[in-house]
């Protein structure tokens, strides 16, 4: 009887610890909100060739959620072109649904939360880093983009969980500073005696002389090349895991690798060579009076820079002033992608625990207007 009396509670503990990992039943449903998976329904069918919004690289932290693991999807937010407003997404079982996700093929029940609504309990997680090109021919802009990094980091920290950093580059990568807080940040721009294009010369911090040392291994020569800065901060920076990379690259130049593939805008067009957990790239472009629609682009020496954002589900101005004026990174739509921004949850279950998944979500309002399908492969869940 006693024997039988042990196997009982042992088989009853088992099932209680199991259910943490399990998505099904109601306790988990109220524990978390995130709809059962048995609610889920397939992915609407949208043609790639017809999308119309972009959806932007993602980032995934798997987390606890009052005892029960869930699985954070942390993504940019998605501008809709056609009514000139940030999407409002609504998840599984809402009756307004317009964003599916599907797991190696099976629908997951989903949650989106607005960057808004999760602001009380838990800032969402964005490592930012600047990626400025402090060539000669930016001394027009310099001044008023390191005011303009100074005072949007400031704001931008008090709705996110903000890390931030910044790369400087000419030809070779030639200043910046690690992550940190919007203090470090700004003390780096703001140094005394560096004006200009000098505000990101030289490295500073704790790992200064490390970065130095990396940065011989990402010369292009007499050519700027942001995407070389974005290699360099992607190895050596330091991200914290589960946060959403968002990188900004100020340039009024072709992204210019001489010759080397590495550092092409092509090396993030690929999954096989630019991970979604990698980030996403957004761009401020001020050199269209130079570069206008007849300009000869060639690849591996003077390529479109905003390609980047193209790649990852970024976001891009063309026309920037040369002198910056009258731009403020507050207008700049990387601005409302990031206060825009949604915390997607869904239940954590065995068969993610292991392996590359693959991963896709499909965007489609109710009315059928806006529509968007992109898949994330060689995903891992791994904590």
């Amino acid at each position: 009887m006693k024997l039988r009396w042990l196997l009982l509670v042992s088989f009853g503990l088992l099932l209680t610890n199991c259910s943490k990992d399990d998505d099904s039943g109601k306790d988990i449903e109220l524990a978390t909100g995130i709809p059962d998976n048995s609610k889920a329904t397939p992915s609407p069918e949208v043609n790639p060739a017809e999308s119309n919004v972009s959806i932007p690289n993602v980032g995934f932290a798997t987390e606890k959620l009052n005892g029960y693991k869930v699985v954070n999807m942390n993504m940019t937010g998605i501008f809709n072109k056609l009514t000139g407003e940030w999407m409002k997404l609504h998840g599984t079982a809402t009756g307004e649904q317009n964003i599916w996700l599907e797991i190696d093929g099976v629908p997951r029940s989903i949650k989106a939360e607005s960057t808004g609504e999760t602001r009380a309990t838990k800032k969402a997680l964005a490592d930012v880093v600047f990626l400025i090109d402090n060539s000669g021919s930016m001394s027009e802009e310099a001044d008023q983009l390191a005011k303009e990094v100074d005072a949007w980091s400031l704001k931008l920290s008090g709705l996110l969980d903000l890390q931030l950093g910044c790369v400087g580059y000419d030809g070779d990568i030639n200043g910046g500073i690690d992550l940190g807080t919007y203090e470090d940040l700004s003390a780096y721009l703001n140094r005394e005696g560096y004006q200009g294009t000098y505000r990101t010369v030289e490295f500073e911090g704790t790992r200064a002389a490390e970065l130095e040392t990396a940065a011989s291994d990402y010369s292009t020569g007499w050519y700027e090349c942001g995407a070389a800065a974005l290699h360099f901060a992607d190895e050596h920076y330091t991200f914290r895991p589960g946060a959403n990379r968002i990188y900004v690259n100020f340039t009024d130049e072709p992204n210019q690798p001489n010759g080397n593939a590495k550092f092409s805008v092509s090396s993030v067009a690929s999954q096989d060579d630019w991970k979604v957990w990698q980030g996403t790239i957004h761009s401020v472009f001020s050199g269209s009076r130079s570069y206008g629609d007849s300009y000869s682009w060639q690849d591996l020496y003077e390529e479109k820079p905003w390609l980047m954002s193209d790649y990852t589900g970024g976001t891009y101005i063309i026309d920037a002033p040369s002198n910056f004026e009258g731009v403020t990174l507050e207008s700049l739509p990387v601005t409302g992608a990031l206060t825009n921004s949604y915390n997607v949850k869904f239940h954590y279950t065995p068969d993610l625990s292991t392996g590359k998944h693959k991963v896709e979500i499909t965007i489609l309002s109710p009315d059928k207007s806006v529509k968007a399908i992109r898949e994330f492969v060689d995903v891992s869940f791994a904590e």
